[in-house]
């Protein structure tokens, strides 16, 4: 949603045309319409970088859940080993 709106921002009153952003697959795009207006289409064009993105973005937040559950299981062995415990 962000880079749509970069999108948007970036493109001149004057200027028309499509633009796109993240790897092809956002699209923004400006027309002139017949009655003088300036017609704005937005929406995906090729969702692979999203999907691709997610699953990777969704594996990082899988292995940090297991790096923070070991260092915690650590924590608690190393706690209990102790003397006075």
């Amino acid at each position: 949603m962000a880079t749509l709106l970069a999108l948007m921002f970036s493109t001149g009153s004057d200027e028309f045309g499509e633009r796109k952003a993240f790897f092809g697959s956002m699209v923004f795009e400006t027309v002139k319409m017949d009655n003088g207006n300036t017609g704005i289409t937005t929406g995906i064009d090729n969702p692979v970088p999203i999907i691709v993105l997610f699953l990777v973005l969704t594996v990082i937040m899988v292995m940090i859940q297991i790096v923070y559950r070991g260092l915690k299981e650590r924590r608690d062995q190393l706690l209990n080993e102790m003397p006075g415990n």
